[in-house]
């Protein structure tokens, strides 16, 4: 896609430094040295920057590693991911140095819940770490994992009665129990969003042709309609005898038209056919780096939406629903949209939802 002048002028006139770093840097590759050092130096002094790497805490608990505040790693990580800050730049590398030894340190240790791992591996792929042999041992375990369950394409048996064993909780009794079968000591056979995020992020998996197949064959199981039809989140998860509420499934929002709605045995938490749903342009922009993802009738039904937005000077101008930045919620569901301070006209907006379409359309053509 050739990017049409008029926009890049505008775009890289009226937003802030973090959609001029990336603009330049990753849509347009700049090459000047000079010019990248800098953006950088505006990048790094930015207010959201600043703000979000204060947020980025060596406290491996699980309440601060996983969870819905803006001091939870992942919500950290995924904002910095956004803002453009990769491997090489001075102020990431010392604040995500304690988490790549803390993956190094306990990959292996038997009390140490897959997820977690998963979890730091992910963010670290996304920002650049992919090559260091703890982050990239981990994503190759959970690549062939769900690779080889993926590879079958086979959805019997992935639930089974609520009261298969004593003890289901009345609370989770709206929600499917996952067959305990699908979980291996390197977690579950069924991929999540971080797994999806740590696979196309990772440079020694997309670099290798055998590799980057088996990613493909896992993104065509999850854009199935089979697999879009399951439960979102998964449902119930049994582990060493406890219920656990499962989650992070890759459902794409608007995968459904609303005459294909699905009449599903279980109350639906997140309607997988909203296309308005916050987590869409992450989806996309995840997808878009899968061949077999750009090539489906979701994305370019999708991508087509967007374009929908288009304003006569030819911007993008997505409604406010389409990137909530809230004050609790999970960036990964897209709760943490923001990219520019002072969202409060339009401008803001304009200038988040042109880059955001920029860079997901360009991945396409």
């Amino acid at each position: 896609m050739q990017i049409d002048q008029d926009t890049l002028d505008w775009l890289l006139g009226n937003a802030g430094p973090i959609i001029r770093y990336r603009t330049r840097v990753e849509l347009l590759k700049e090459l000047d040295d000079r010019k990248v050092e800098s953006l950088k130096k505006d990048l790094l002094s930015d207010s959201l920057v600043r703000l979000w790497l204060g947020y980025l805490h060596p406290d491996f608990t699980t309440h601060v590693m996983h969870g819905s505040k803006s001091e939870a790693f992942e919500n950290a990580m995924g904002k910095l991911y956004e803002f453009g800050l990769r491997k090489g730049i001075g102020a990431l590398d010392e604040k995500t140095e304690p988490f790549r030894r803390w993956l190094a340190q306990q990959i292996d240790h038997p009390t140490v819940l897959p997820f977690f791992r998963t979890l730091v591996a992910a963010f670290l792929s996304m920002t650049g770490y992919s090559k260091e042999d703890a982050v990239n041992t981990w994503i190759l375990k959970r690549l062939e994992t769900v690779y080889r369950f993926a590879k079958k394409g086979d959805f019997e048996d992935i639930y089974i009665a609520q009261d298969t064993f004593p003890g289901f909780p009345k609370a989770f009794r709206h929600k499917p129990l996952l067959n305990p079968a699908l979980q291996t000591q390197d977690g579950s056979v069924l991929p999540s969003i971080h797994d999806v995020n740590a696979f196309l992020h990772s440079a020694p998996v997309i670099e290798d042709t055998q590799l980057r197949r088996k990613v493909e064959t896992i993104i065509d199981f999850i854009l199935r309609p089979e697999y879009q039809r399951l439960y979102p989140g998964y449902g119930v998860v049994m582990l060493s005898g406890r219920y656990y509420s499962a989650g992070w499934s890759v459902h794409l929002p608007g995968y459904f038209k609303s005459d294909e709605r699905n009449d599903h045995p279980y109350q639906f938490a997140i309607h997988p056919d909203q296309p308005t749903h916050p987590s869409l342009l992450l989806r996309l922009g995840l997808m878009s780096r899968s061949r077999t993802a750009r090539e489906h009738e979701w994305f370019k039904r999708s991508l087509s939406m967007l374009e929908s937005f288009r304003t006569e000077n030819g911007l993008i101008s997505l409604p406010r629903s389409f990137l909530p930045e809230k004050k609790a919620g999970y960036w990964v569901n897209g709760k943490r949209m923001a990219l520019e301070p002072g969202r409060r006209g339009r401008k803001a907006i304009t200038c988040e939802s042109t880059f955001r379409y920029l860079e997901i359309a360009m991945k396409s053509t």
